[in-house]
């Protein structure tokens, strides 16, 4: 049904969202191994992204989740070094620039089809929720599992992002992994597919 692709949709741009702006530090020696600092491994993801062929779907989420202003934070948390080719072990979230009340309703309104949204009774966030309800209480005839999985999609979301004001920090992914080599003209990264990495206020 459309709530299934558009929810899918959203997973899809998650995984798009791992390159951006993030904060800047100074680079650290051990043992005559000189790493790349924080600011580097962030300007190398951002080039990474911009050449990222699903760049418009995470821009697309960034915008819903975050507002105009809202952007990707990030969190350095290990540099492994690998020979020539260092490995960065990072975390990403998202300072909204807008109230996380705002992210649900533009992120729920997205999930109603255009035929439906003139039946819903108004146009604010528990309006759609409402309608979300009403989507989860239908599927349990046939699909009792998506019923259940909508359900606690819509009670995680609510925990993330309901009382959240501008500016606040919400988790987006954790234990994310990239590879970065030397180049000419700085640092390359290339996203490494790890079995760890956690999803946290993302739709799924």
């Amino acid at each position: 049904m459309k709530l299934h692709r558009t929810c899918s949709f959203f997973f899809l741009c998650a995984l798009a969202l791992l390159a951006g702006c993030g904060r800047s530090a100074g680079g650290v020696e051990r043992n005559g191994v000189r790493f790349p600092a924080d600011g580097e491994i962030t300007a190398s993801l951002a080039a990474n992204f911009e050449k990222d062929p699903n760049t418009a779907q995470a821009r697309t989420l960034l915008a819903t989740l975050g507002g105009e202003k809202g952007q990707l934070d990030y969190a350095v948390r290990d540099v492994v070094s690998r020979g020539p080719v260092f490995e960065a072990h990072y975390d990403v979230g998202l300072r909204l620039g807008q109230a996380g009340s705002d992210s649900l309703n533009k992120l729920y309104a997205a999930m109603v089809p255009p035929a439906e949204r003139a039946q819903l009774g108004g146009n604010d966030l528990a309006a759609h929720e409402r309608w979300l309800a009403a989507q989860a209480q239908a599927l349990e005839k046939t699909d009792p599992a998506q019923a259940q999985s909508l359900r606690a999609t819509v009670e995680a979301l609510g925990k993330c992002y309901r009382t959240a004001k501008v500016g606040d920090r919400v988790p987006l992914m954790e234990g994310l992994v990239a590879s970065l080599a030397p180049s000419r003209n700085g640092w390359y990264a290339e996203k490494i597919a790890v079995p760890g990495t956690v999803l946290r206020c993302l739709p799924v």
